[in-house]
């Protein structure tokens, strides 16, 4: 395999970053691997940790042995020492819509709350919870104005009815919504008429972590209790979580700092311009400490951190100019050229582990693949159904079927084209019967083949076991186009990644796949588990359900397809 795929300037962005030699990458498989390791990190940082997430609970339990002996319980405990050492910690939290997203709004401003009040005196500590500044346009705006200003009122009046006596910790969580509320001081009294909202369908989806600029945390988990899960998923069907990430270090390491040195400054002034707007005349403020721009310090590298190739890849976008615009205007997409070229580089076999697989044009790739290499094995592993529609009762949501009916069509296409002898589909499920905590969610797809699911949220690719893309871009349009995204290209030749693959195989499996798999055998498990008793199922892996993503898809002519 040629190193082809890796993006040249120019292509996709001016100026991707460059393509680094000598880098080491360490697989982390689950919450189980990847927390313990950020926790060691944060723990032993010596000048700066830069964390961009799109979830961050300071609440969240902490798991390694280092964390746990030193006394901490979460991470505000270990996020707090790493301050007092003197290390320099910023968070770019991701914001979301405050009307239509009303709950994710609430549980971002929630953790800010609660980091500022332990850190928030201290200069170490800087934060910015961001919108993407790719929001609709002044039409739209307008157009909604009295389906919005009703939706606000509603909000606002069940806030209010849900607040407990003179408690204000329900307001306080959500400033975008302040200036629609009629304040006494203090005191939140009624729905006030206002401007129609902003709305941003955009969102900060990134994760990562940059330590030093020596080390990254990169790939699909956010931290938050919700995530945690082990190779096991003994949980509750709606608490199981499969994903991946990578600790990287070298150069890439230090293009990650980069990357967050760039959205950091870029992001300072639209959030004070955004805080000004949500308190003024509203009485409240949003206590913040006085925020710095960023630059990236010099570096030391160690001159042999590994034997890995790696090249770092984005997503961003702008927010469009057109006040009939129904999102931002796509940027930067190295993240979708590097998905088209991992996966036309294959030529034996191509893994893919993903959340959603709703594009059209990465199904044409897919397809392209498999007319160009006759002897090519396609291997998708995908969530059965959306978080939102199969635990969180959202099935009736316009925006999930239509992300439905897109998936459906784009994996059934490339079915159509090469049949299950070259392509299978699959997901997971646990290797038990559906007890009464999992049987709430068969009605909502949350059950397949008689045993709760286990969620899917892996972003990654696998070629020929020679190179690898991890990052936190779903295979949709949102990833690909909208939201800002992280990711990189990874090309070893010392067997690393099969050694990555395999392991991550063996965990699927439970042990019980051949070395030397291919996709007859993935067929030949999966069928036995589904026909199987949960209990002598030999791993999680079970045929993807397509015929029910189809059932329940149902395409909307105005909902923009990179919206889901």
């Amino acid at each position: 395999m040629s190193d082809e795929f890796f993006l040249e300037p120019g292509e996709n962005s001016d100026t991707p970053f460059p393509v680094r030699q000598g880098c080491k990458v360490t697989p982390l498989i689950e919450s189980a691997e990847m927390y313990p390791a950020l926790e060691r990190e944060l723990l032993t940082a010596k000048k700066y940790v830069w964390l961009a997430f799109r979830v961050l609970d300071p609440a969240t339990k902490v798991r390694s042995q280092e964390a746990i002996s030193a006394g901490h319980e979460t991470w505000l405990d270990v996020i707090g020492a790493a301050i007092e050492r003197g290390v320099d910690v910023r968070i770019l939290l991701t914001d979301f819509e405050p009307v239509l997203a009303d709950y994710l709004h609430a549980g971002s401003w929630s953790s800010y709350r609660a980091l500022y009040e332990r850190l928030g005196g201290n200069p170490s500590f800087q934060m910015i919870v961001i919108q993407h500044e790719g929001e609709i346009g002044w039409s739209w705006r307008q157009f909604l104005r009295l389906v919005l200003r009703k939706r606000v009122r509603n909000l606002v009046t069940k806030l209010l009815g849900e607040r407990k006596g003179d408690d204000t910790s329900i307001f306080d969580i959500r400033p975008g919504i302040w200036r629609w509320v009629n304040w006494n001081g203090e005191e939140p009294r009624a729905f006030k008429p206002g401007p129609p909202p902003r709305l941003w369908p955009a969102t900060y989806h990134q994760k990562c972590a940059v330590i030093d600029g020596v080390k990254a945390i990169i790939g699909g988990l956010d931290l938050d209790e919700r995530r945690w899960d082990d190779a096991d998923h003994g949980q509750r069907a709606d608490q199981t979580w499969h994903d991946v990430s990578s600790l990287v270090e070298g150069k890439i390491a230090e293009d990650a700092a980069h990357h967050f040195v760039d959205l950091w400054n870029c992001e300072l002034p639209r959030f004070e311009e955004i805080l000004s707007e949500w308190t003024t005349n509203t009485g409240r403020s949003l206590a913040k400490t006085d925020l710095t721009e960023l630059t990236v310090p010099n570096t030391e590298h160690p001159k042999t951190a590994g034997t890995a190739k790696t090249q770092l890849l984005r997503t961003r976008s702008r927010k469009s100019a057109s006040i009939f615009a129904t999102g931002p205007l796509p940027d930067i997409r190295e993240l979708k050229e590097g998905h088209r070229r991992i996966i036309l580089s294959a030529h034996r076999i191509l893994y893919i582990e993903a959340q959603f697989f709703r594009s059209k044009a990465a199904s044409k790739w897919v397809i392209k693949a498999l007319e160009r290499q006759p002897t090519l094995e396609v291997i998708i592993l995908i969530a059965n159904a959306p978080e939102e529609v199969a635990f969180l009762r959202q099935g009736d949501h316009p925006v999930h079927r239509h992300g439905e009916h897109l998936q459906a069509r784009a994996l059934g296409s490339i079915l159509k084209a090469h049949g299950p002898g070259r392509a299978g589909l699959f997901t997971l499920a646990k290797e038990e019967a559906a007890d009464r905590g999992d049987r709430q969610f068969r009605d909502s797809r949350g059950t397949a083949y008689g045993s709760g699911l286990i969620h899917i949220h892996a972003k990654l690719l696998i070629a020929d076991d020679e190179a690898c893309l991890m990052s936190s871009a779903n295979i949709n349009g949102r990833s690909f186009e909208w939201d800002t995204e992280l990711g990189y290209l990874w090309r070893e030749e010392n067997g690393a990644i099969r050694h990555f693959r395999r392991e991550l195989w063996n965990q699927l499996f439970a042990g019980n796949l051949p070395e030397n798999a291919t996709l007859a055998d993935w067929h030949s498990l999966a069928e036995h588990n589904r026909t199987a008793d949960p209990s002598d199922r030999e791993g999680f892996v079970v045929p993807y359900q397509r015929s029910r993503a189809r059932r329940f898809g149902n395409p909307y002519w105005w909902i923009p397809d990179s919206i889901v």
